[in-house]
């Protein structure tokens, strides 16, 4: 069985790790073995595994975990071209309306820390077609130096729209810094929030 080694990684990595090795699995691969060595880590990929008709299971050794994933889950295991292939969003097209450049509210370094996370396994998760739209000090994320780029980037290569609010790209003196996406109004944003199938405001 292929081993992937998630040891010293915080979430979302260990998941996604195991996702990339999952989608690389040939037809002669029984499956692989995700090692974490926290609990946490370990109920994310087993939670994963056997979201995608997989089975799951897990040993335990000084703190270390070994998840066996199986392709004889109940479920079966899912085609390959299926795994590789980014997913369209079924239920029509959603916007991320992203206020702030933290992600909730409370101790401003994990804020940022989680708002680069958020992004990272939006942009992993591999939707299609879908926006974001930055206001406030979110257009921050969407600007030079932001720890956000790389995701970003790849959610622009999936196929999403970025936008950020030219009046507060203004206010914070950024116009000239925006790194990625294009420049939009507050009536532009009301058409589009219109027009959404979802809306989810961060």
């Amino acid at each position: 069985m292929k081993v992937v080694d998630n040891r010293g990684l915080s979430c979302p990595q260990p998941v996604i790790n195991t996702k990339r090795a999952l989608e690389s699995l040939s037809v002669e691969d029984a499956g692989l073995i995700s090692i974490v060595d926290n609990l946490v880590a370990r109920e994310n990929v087993m939670k994963f595994a056997r979201s995608q008709g997989y089975l799951a299971e897990s040993t335990e050794d000084a703190g270390v975990y070994r998840v066996t994933i199986s392709k004889d889950g109940v479920g079966g295991r899912l085609p390959e071209e299926t795994l590789a292939t980014p997913r369209t969003n079924p239920s029509g097209t959603t916007l991320y309306l992203i206020g702030s450049d933290e992600f909730g509210r409370g101790e401003h370094v994990l804020g940022i820390a989680l708002m680069k996370t958020f992004l990272f396994s939006l942009a992993e998760e591999g939707n299609q077609m879908n926006s974001l739209i930055f206001v406030n000090s979110g257009v921050r994320l969407a600007c030079e130096g932001s720890a956000v780029l790389p995701s970003l980037k790849r959610l622009c290569e999936l196929g999403w729209t970025l936008k950020s609010c030219g009046t507060c790209l203004d206010f914070y003196g950024l116009k000239e810094e925006l790194e990625i996406g294009e420049i939009t109004n507050m009536y532009s944003i009301v058409e589009e929030i219109t027009a959404s199938t979802k809306v989810i405001t961060l």
